[in-house]
C-alpha cells in the first residue's frame, strides 16, 4: 500500500514551514488526493515533483505489455481492413437493388 505523506511530513521533508506547503497546494503545486477528508499527498506524485520518476513496471514487464500493445495494434489494422472490405462490398450490393 502506498505511504501517504501528510503536510507536516512534506515541511519536513524539504525543510519548509507548513505554511509554505498549504501555499503550493492552494497555488496548485502540490495535488492533495481527493476524496479522503484529510489533505495527504502520495509518494509517487511527490517523488516526482523531486524529480524521481518511479516506474510502475519492471522492464521485463514493460517489454511484454509494449510487445502486446503491438499485436494488437496489428490486429485492429487487419479488422479495419476487413471492416472496409465488407463496407466496399455491401455498398456494391445495395446499389445494385
Amino acid at each position: 500500500m502506498t505511504k501517504l505523506l501528510t503536510q507536516q511530513d512534506l515541511a519536513e521533508r524539504w525543510q519548509v514551514d507548513v505554511s509554505t506547503i498549504t501555499n503550493w497546494r492552494k497555488e496548485g503545486i502540490l495535488q492533495p488526493i481527493k476524496g479522503i477528508p484529510a489533505i495527504r499527498f502520495t509518494e509517487e506524485h511527490i517523488a516526482e515533483l523531486e524529480g524521481v520518476k518511479l516506474e510502475r513496471f519492471s522492464p521485463l514487464e514493460r517489454r511484454k505489455i509494449e510487445s502486446e500493445l503491438e499485436e494488437l495494434r496489428l490486429q485492429n489494422e487487419k479488422l479495419k481492413e476487413v471492416l472496409g472490405n465488407i463496407l466496399t462490398e455491401s455498398s456494391k450490393v445495395i446499389n445494385l437493388i
